[in-house]
C-alpha cells in the first residue's frame, strides 16, 4: 500500500524531513567549539554521561589560555594563567582528580614597592588585604587609599548576588568608568595609582586601563572573584599547562586540532558546526570561545541582537606575560620575596613562582594596558631590555642576566586576542548581559568570563563548562523522554 504525504507536505518535503531525521539520528550528541578548559571540561563532562561529543579547536593546541612550555633544565613555566586559591573549590577538585599537586605561591620575605621613585620593602601582599605591614609611604597616602578601599567594598557589598540586573542604581553605575570613581574618591597620586594599578592588575577585570572599564565591571568583578580570598595563593607543580592535556587524554580522538569554526548552523532538530575540513551534524552545541571571539563565527540563522550587540562590545583584555628563569632564586638572599609592585615604566607586577622541586628562581611579570601598547612597538631586543630592566630595579642587578627570557604576547596570538579575560566598557552589563549565558535555540555558551563565580579565573572556566554540559544532559534527556 502506498503511504500518502500529510496534507500539507508535498512529496519532496516528506523527503527532506525523512533525510534530516536520518541525518540528526547519526550525529553527535553535543558538539564544542573551543579546546580550552571550560570547553573540554563540558566535553568531559557530557562524555562521562554516556554522551557522545566532538571538540573543535581552531589551534593546533588545546588549553586556550592555559598553556605553558618546558624550559631546557626541565623546570615548567606558564605562559597562560598559573594561580589557584583556597575557595576556587571546581578547579582545586579538578587537580585533586588527576593528582596534581600545588605548592604555596612563594611569600617569605618582603615586597617591594616602587612609587615614583621611592623604594619601600614591607611584609604583606598589597592590595585589598589588611594583613602584614602597610608599605612605606605616607601615613596621608595609605590612608587616603585605605578610606577609599573601604567605599569601594560597600560598593561591592551593596551589589545583589547574581549577574548585574538594569535596575536604576545598576544603570547609573554602568554609565561611569572606573576612572571616574577614582577621580572623584582619591585625592593623593598614591591613592589614585592604587586603584588604577588594580585595574591592570586582576584577573576579571581584562586587564584594562581604569577609563575603558564600567564601575558596575569592577564592583560585580569585587564581589564574585574578591582579591581578599587569595586567588594567588597556590600554584601547580608542573605547571597548569598540563591540565588540557591531561583532559584530552581522556577525551581521545574526539578533540580536533587546527580546526577553527567558520558557521554553525540550527535547525528545529539539530546543528550543523562547518570547518574548512567538513560539516559535522550535531544535536546541540556549546559555544566555549570568550564573547568577542565567538562574535567571529558565522550564525544560521543570525544570533538575537542582544547576544550579537555583547559579543560586539566585551573586549578582550590588553596583557603580555614574561616569563624570565634565573639559575636561583637570586632575591632570597636580599630577604625579598620576588614579589614587586610598583609604577615601573613597564613592569607594574611581577612574582616568584619558583617551583620548590627545582633550583632554577623563575619570576612572572605583566605588561598591560597603554604599557603594553608603547612595550609591543619596540624591536624584540628592546623589548627584553625594558623587562628585565625593571626587573633589576625590583630586585638588584642579577635580574639583568638570566638563563632564559620568554614572551606570551596575549594580543597577538591567534584565536586568542588578549588576556587575562574579556571585559565590560560602559553600558554593557545593563544593556545585553542577561544575553551572556541565554541559550540560543540548541546553542548553548561556556567560557570563563560569563561565570557566575570566579569569572576570569580558572575556576569560572570549570563551573561554566559544567553548568553548560548540566544543562545540555537534561535537554537531551527531555528528547529521550519524548514520545516519538
Amino acid at each position: 500500500m502506498t503511504r500518502t504525504p500529510r496534507p500539507g507536505l508535498n512529496a519532496t518535503e516528506v523527503c527532506r524531513r525523512y533525510i534530516e531525521v536520518i541525518r540528526m539520528s547519526t550525529s553527535t550528541e553535543c558538539l564544542i567549539v573551543g579546546a580550552g578548559l571550560s570547553g573540554l571540561v563540558a566535553a568531559r563532562q557530557l562524555l562521562r554521561a554516556g554522551r557522545s561529543v566532538q571538540v573543535f579547536e581552531a589551534r593546533s593546541r588545546p588549553g586556550g589560555r592555559m598553556h605553558g612550555r618546558r624550559l631546557d633544565s626541565g623546570a615548567w613555566i606558564d605562559l597562560g594563567g598559573q594561580w589557584v586559591g583556597p575557595s576556587q573549590d571546581r578547579i582545586l577538585a579538578l587537580l585533586d582528580e588527576y593528582q596534581v599537586a600545588r605548592f604555596p605561591s612563594p611569600a617569605h620575605g618582603s615586597t617591594v614597592l616602587l612609587f615614583e621613585g621611592r623604594r619601600c620593602e614591607f611584609r604583606g601582599f598589597f592590595q585589598g588585604f589588611p594583613e602584614g605591614e602597610a608599605p612605606g609611604v605616607t601615613a596621608e597616602e595609605w590612608q587616603d587609599a585605605m578610606t577609599a578601599w573601604a567605599r569601594f567594598t560597600a560598593l561591592s557589598s551593596a551589589l545583589e548576588p547574581g549577574y548585574p540586573q538594569p535596575h536604576p542604581r545598576n544603570v547609573e553605575l554602568d554609565s561611569r568608568t572606573f576612572a571616574d570613581w577614582i577621580n572623584e574618591n582619591t585625592q593623593t597620586p598614591f591613592g589614585h595609582w592604587y586603584f588604577s594599578y588594580m585595574a591592570r592588575a586582576v584577573g576579571v577585570l581584562g586587564p584594562a586601563e581604569p577609563g575603558q572599564i564600567s564601575l558596575l565591571h569592577v564592583v560585580y568583578g569585587q564581589r564574585v572573584a574578591p582579591q581578599a580570598e587569595h586567588p594567588e595563593a597556590d600554584l601547580i607543580h608542573e605547571g597548569a599547562g598540563q591540565i588540557p592535556h591531561l583532559i584530552c587524554a581522556e577525551l581521545g580522538h574526539r578533540v580536533h586540532l587546527g580546526q577553527p569554526v567558520q558557521r554553525i548552523e540550527q535547525t528545529d532538530e539539530g546543528v550543523t558546526v562547518e570547518t574548512a575540513q567538513g560539516r559535522h551534524p550535531g544535536r546541540y552545541a556549546i559555544v566555549a570561545l570568550p564573547p568577542p571571539w565567538a562574535g567571529r563565527i558565522t550564525f544560521e540563522p543570525t544570533l538575537p541582537a542582544a547576544r550579537d550587540q555583547v559579543q560586539q562590545r566585551m573586549s578582550m583584555g590588553t596583557c603580555a606575560k614574561i616569563m624570565v628563569a634565573y639559575g636561583r632564586p637570586f632575591w632570597r638572599d636580599r630577604g625579598l620575596a620576588g614579589l614587586g609592585i610598583g609604577n615601573q615604566p613597564w613592569i607594574e607586577l611581577c612574582a616568584d613562582c619558583s617551583d620548590p622541586h627545582r633550583s632554577q628562581g623563575i619570576l612572572a611579570g605583566f605588561i598591560v594596558g597603554d604599557r603594553y601598547q608603547r612595550w609591543a612597538r619596540l624591536k624584540s631586543a628592546a623589548r627584553r631590555d625594558a623587562v628585565l630592566a625593571d626587573l633589576a630595579a625590583y630586585f638588584g642587578a642579577e635580574a639583568l642576566i638570566p638563563e632564559s627570557y620568554d614572551e606570551a604576547d596575549w594580543p597577538h596570538e591567534p584565536w586568542v586576542g588578549g588576556a587575562f579575560s574579556a571585559y565590560m566598557p560602559p553600558g554593557v552589563w545593563t544593556s545585553y548581559g542577561a544575553a551572556l549565558t541565554q541559550p540560543v535555540g540548541r546553542i548553548h555558551w561556556a567560557g570563563t568570563e560569563i561565570a557566575a563565580r570566579w569569572p576570569g579565573f580558572f575556576d569560572g572556566a570549570v563551573r561554566s563548562g559544567e553548568a553548560a554540559a548540566t544543562e545540555v544532559l537534561r535537554r537531551i534527556e527531555s528528547d529521550l523522554r519524548r514520545p516519538p
